[in-house]
């Protein structure tokens, strides 16, 4: 069941191709949005809907939107309700700051592929 969720999710992303599925959903209502969720499940596609894009990628950078006007204090980012919810993963980021998210092919060995290159592994992340 959870390979067949992953192949709809992103259907064209790989484990060994350098991109990653970006899906971005826009504001939309609770009970749109609840429909988006439920077509994860089904045979319908998920991405049908207006508020929905998809795109693959190797590198996606995002920032906050900062509140403009004579009033406004430096590196301040509010929405409609006040916060900052960005939902990046799962993970509920609270902070309004740049979230910069790469691809670094080939920096781990995965299920133990390529084990006898392990030692002369040169791939490095220097991103830190």
């Amino acid at each position: 069941m959870v390979a067949w969720i992953f192949q709809l999710l992103a259907s064209v992303s790989r484990l060994n191709n350098g991109s990653m599925a970006l899906i971005v959903v826009q504001n939309t209502s609770r009970t749109e949005f609840v429909k988006h969720l439920k077509r994860y499940t089904s045979v319908k596609n998920q991405f049908n809907f207006p508020f929905v894009e998809t795109y693959t990628v190797q590198e996606v950078k995002v920032q906050p939107r900062l509140k403009s006007g004579p009033d406004a204090k430096e590196n301040v980012c509010l929405n409609a309700e006040g916060n900052y919810p960005w939902n990046i993963d799962g993970d509920l980021m609270k902070e309004a700051s740049e979230v910069h998210v790469r691809v670094h092919p080939q920096l781990i060995d995965l299920y133990g592929v390529n084990t006898d290159d392990l030692e002369s592994s040169q791939v490095t992340c220097n991103c830190i």
